[in-house]
């Protein structure tokens, strides 16, 4: 017990219980926080350590050894006037568009067909879809870009067929190159946004469905006025994850075209790796990469901004 100056008495007890009980509960889960240690170590390192270094160094002209000049905004205004860089962001608008369109269609579409699909081979579509998650990405892009080859698959398809005349150097000339590698991955449909499509359906109560039937509802308008409202949360997730995959991505091609011919595949993230790791522009390459950045940002934002959740029912 304590006397204010007043001359109340003020009980302590409640302070001293509070803070003894949150020591013993943070001594009961000690070693479980100590096993986010090496977690948050490895976050600062590999994340958010370059993360910072990227910023820092996108106002110095820098090439990662001998060369670390401050020049302020000199990258920035550089980059705005490259023509390079304005063909990479055409190409990738057009790239990333697409497969965001992609994604809110085909796997939503197969998400939907396995949910109402017989439930004992619901777990065999499921494991069907899936198995494209196992195959390295790398291996897939090999693998295209063989079908792509002059004496690859797909002109030998051509020929067989007498169709001869539509054959092409799919990812040698400037008119057929981006749109295959837009085709890459067809059908398009297994993945992680087959699985989150999935997941919303589940989550939806049966009731509803029921009460659909009930009402006569067909096929359409159940997923009309269920399933599409009550998924809204699942369609901004791909539509933010399918963004920003897309437009980061260059791995793709890095192995089918190297952004050529010229710069019709050319994609920002793609730029960047070519001026930093091909022609030591770290500093530049590190201006590149906060710009990709703030797009990224200020697209999630709009479209959390845009797209509205999903209404709780009461």
């Amino acid at each position: 017990m304590a006397e204010s100056q007043s001359g109340t008495v003020v009980s302590t007890q409640p302070k001293t219980a509070q803070a003894s009980q949150r020591r013993r509960k943070l001594n009961k889960h000690l070693i479980a926080y100590s096993f986010l240690i090496p977690i948050f170590v490895s976050m600062g390192l590999f994340k958010y350590y370059p993360f910072y270094t990227a910023i820092l160094k996108s106002f110095y002209q820098w090439n990662g050894a001998n060369i670390n000049k401050f020049i302020g905004l000199d990258n920035f205004v550089q980059l705005l006037s490259d023509p390079t860089f304005y063909a990479s962001l055409k190409n990738v608008t057009i790239l990333t568009i697409s497969f965001v369109i992609i994604q809110l269609t085909l796997p939503l579409y197969a998400a939907v067909g396995v949910f109402h699909s017989n439930k004992k081979l619901q777990n065999g579509y499921r494991v069907l879809f899936l198995v494209p998650m196992v195959v390295p990405y790398i291996i897939i892009f090999l693998l295209w870009r063989w079908i792509y080859m002059s004496n690859g698959m797909l002109n030998v398809l051509l020929k067989s067929i007498g169709l001869e005349s539509w054959t092409h150097a799919w990812l040698g000339e400037s008119a057929t190159a981006l749109g295959s590698i837009l085709f890459v991955n067809f059908p398009w449909i297994g993945g992680i946004y087959f699985l989150i499509y999935l997941a919303g359906l589940i989550t939806i109560s049966p009731e509803l469905f029921e009460v659909g039937r009930m009402d006569g509802m067909n096929a359409w308008q159940r997923f009309l006025h269920i399933e599409l409202p009550l998924i809204r949360n699942q369609i901004r997730l791909v539509v933010i994850l399918a963004f920003i995959h897309q437009y980061q991505s260059f791995e793709n091609i890095l192995v089918l075209t190297n952004g050529g011919p010229g710069f019709t595949t050319l994609t920002p993230a793609l730029y960047l790796y070519k001026k930093g790791f091909e022609y030591n522009e770290l500093g530049y390459a590190s201006a590149i990469g906060v710009l990709i950045f703030a797009i990224l940002v200020l697209f999630t934002l709009a479209a959390n901004k845009l797209i509205k959740p999903t209404e709780k029912l009461d």
